[in-house]
C-alpha cells in the first residue's frame, strides 16, 4: 500500500511539472509568432502565471479526491481489521502493530476474566457468610454490604450511604472513627434482642488508609451461654450449701454433745433428709452434664409407655395419699421405643410436680395417646397453677416460681429443665399450659422411633 502512494503522489508530481512546462512553452511560441520578444524573465513569468495557477487549482482539485479516494480505502482496510483472525485482508505495514494490539487484547481479557472470577468468588463467600460482612471507604461510604448484614440492620440496600447514617449508636461511631484513624477494635453491640461481636479493621493502600472493614458475629446464645454457666454456678453453690451448713451444724451439735438425748433422733432423721437431697441435687447436676456433653446413651428399647406411665403412678400412691391427691391414667397404649429409664425420669418429673404443686384433695390425670408419629403425653392437675409471666422460664435449671415453696417441698428447680432435655432427645419437644390457681398441663411429644 504504500508503495501505491508514493507512486501517486510522483504522478501528481511529474503531472504538474509536465504542465507547467507546456504551459511556459505555449506562453513563450505566442509571443515569438506574435513578433515580440521576451525583454527579460519576469515578463515571462507574469505571462505563464494565469496559467500555472489554473493548473495548481487543478491539480489540488485531483489531489483532494485522490487523498479522499486513499484514504477511504485505507480506512476502510483498518475498519475491516479482525482482531480474532490476525492477518487476514491486513496491509502489511500495519500487521505488526495489529499483532501487538492483539497480544494486548488478550492479556487484557485474561485479567479481567481472572478479576471477575475474582470478584464471583468474594461476593460468593460473603454472600454465604453467616456473619455480617461491610466494606468501607476512608469517608464511611458503603462499598459493599453482605445479605447477613443486611438482614441485621433490616436494610434492602447499603451501597453508596454513609455507615454513620446507618447506625447512630454513639459507641460504634466512635469505633468507626478510631479505625479509620488507624485502630484496629473490637465492641459489643446490642440491637434489638441479639448481641453482636463487632471487629473493625483498616484496610490500606499504598501504605495509606484506604477503608476499613466490618464484621458482625452473632454472639447472642454465647452470651446466653456464659449467663446460664454463671447462674448456674451461682445456684449450684447455693443449693448445695444450704443442706450442707443444715448437715454439718447437726453433725456439730451430736458431736459435741449439745444435742439432748431426745433430739439425737430427730437431729439424725434431719441429717438423712438432707443428705437425701443432696444426693438428688448432684444427681440431677450430673444428669444435666451428660445431656450438655453428649454422653448420654442411645440404650433404646421398645415398650409400652402405658405400662411404664401404670408403674411411676404406682410408685408415687404413697406420695399422692399423703398429699391427698388422687392420680389417673387413661387413654391409648402406645408403642415406644427409647431410652426407658429416661422416659420414666420423665413421667416421674411431672407426676411427683403435680402432685408437690397441687391442693389438698387435688388430682393429677395422666393421659397418653398418639399423633402425626409421636406420642404425646399429658400430665395435668388443678393445683396452685404458675403466673403468666413464670411460663417462658419454668424450663431454665433452678428457676423457681416460688422459692419458699419449693424448699418446703424439696424442689431442686432441675425437674423440668431434665424433662426438656429428655424430651428433645428423643426428636420432641414440651409445651405448659398454666393459670395461677386454676392448674398446670404439661405436654410432651416423644417421637415414636426414639433417640
Amino acid at each position: 500500500m504504500k508503495r501505491h502512494i508514493y507512486l501517486v503522489f510522483l504522478a501528481l508530481i511529474l503531472l504538474c511539472a509536465l504542465l507547467f512546462s507546456l504551459g511556459a512553452a505555449l506562453v513563450f511560441h505566442n509571443t515569438v509568432q506574435n513578433g515580440e520578444a521576451a525583454e527579460s524573465f519576469a515578463g515571462i513569468f507574469a505571462s505563464v502565471l494565469p496559467a500555472a495557477l489554473i493548473v495548481t487549482a487543478l491539480l489540488l482539485i485531483a489531489a483532494v479526491f485522490a487523498a479522499r479516494w486513499l484514504s477511504g480505502k485505507i480506512v476502510g482496510k483498518v475498519e475491516e481489521i479482525d482482531f480474532e483472525n490476525v492477518g487476514a485482508s491486513l496491509y502489511d505495514e500495519l500487521l505488526p502493530y495489529v499483532k501487538k494490539i492483539f497480544r494486548q487484547k488478550r492479556k487484557i481479557a485474561e485479567h479481567l476474566a481472572a478479576l471477575e472470577k475474582r470478584a464471583e468468588t468474594i461476593e460468593a463467600v460473603a454472600g454465604n457468610m453467616k456473619e455480617g460482612l461491610i466494606i468501607i471507604d476512608k469517608g464511611g461510604a458503603v462499598l459493599s454490604a453482605n445479605r447477613s448484614v443486611l438482614d441485621i440492620f433490616h436494610e434492602s440496600g447499603m451501597a453508596g450511604k454513609n455507615i454513620l447514617h446507618i447506625c447512630r449508636e454513639t459507641e460504634f461511631r466512635q469505633e468507626i472513627k478510631r479505625c479509620l484513624a488507624g485502630e484496629s477494635v473490637e465492641m459489643r453491640f446490642e440491637l434489638g434482642d441479639r448481641i453482636y461481636s463487632v471487629f473493625f479493621s483498616p484496610v490500606y493502600s499504598e501504605g495509606e488508609i484506604n477503608g476499613a472493614l466490618i464484621i458482625f458475629f452473632d454472639a447472642t446464645e454465647k452470651h446466653q451461654a456464659e449467663k446460664q454457666r454463671r447462674e448456674f454456678s451461682a445456684n449450684v453453690s447455693h443449693e448445695l450449701k444450704t443442706p450442707l451448713t443444715t448437715v454439718s451444724a447437726l453433725s456439730e451439735m451430736l458431736e459435741t454433745g449439745m444435742a439432748k438425748e431426745e433430739d439425737v433422733k430427730e437431729f439424725a432423721a434431719k441429717i438423712s433428709e438432707e443428705t437425701k437431697r443432696l444426693i438428688n441435687i448432684i444427681d440431677d447436676i450430673i444428669r444435666l452434664s451428660e445431656f450438655d456433653e453428649g454422653r448420654v446413651g442411645k440404650e433404646n428399647s421398645s415398650f409400652d409407655l402405658a405400662d411404664l406411665a401404670a408403674s411411676v403412678i404406682s410408685g408415687l400412691r404413697e406420695q399422692a395419699r399423703e398429699k391427698n391427691v388422687r392420680l389417673s391414667l387413661s387413654g391409648v397404649k402406645p408403642k415406644i421405643s427409647a431410652n426407658k429409664r429416661m422416659i420414666e425420669e420423665l413421667l416421674y418429673n411431672l407426676i411427683e410436680n403435680g402432685i408437690k404443686y397441687n391442693r389438698n384433695g387435688g388430682q393429677v390425670m395422666v393421659a397418653l395417646s398418639e399423633e402425626n408419629g409421636f406420642c404425646r403425653i399429658v400430665v395435668a392437675d388443678n393445683g396452685i397453677g404458675i403466673a403468666k409471666e413464670h411460663h417462658s422460664r419454668v424450663f431454665e435449671r433452678f428457676y423457681r416460681v416460688d422459692g419458699s415453696r419449693s424448699k418446703k417441698t424439696g424442689g431442686t428447680g432441675l425437674g423440668l429443665s431434665i424433662v426438656k432435655h429428655i424430651a428433645e432427645l428423643h426428636g420432641g419437644r414440651v409445651e405448659l399450659e398454666s393459670i395461677e390457681d386454676e392448674g398446670t398441663a404439661v405436654t410432651c411429644y416423644l417421637a415414636k422411633s426414639g433417640l
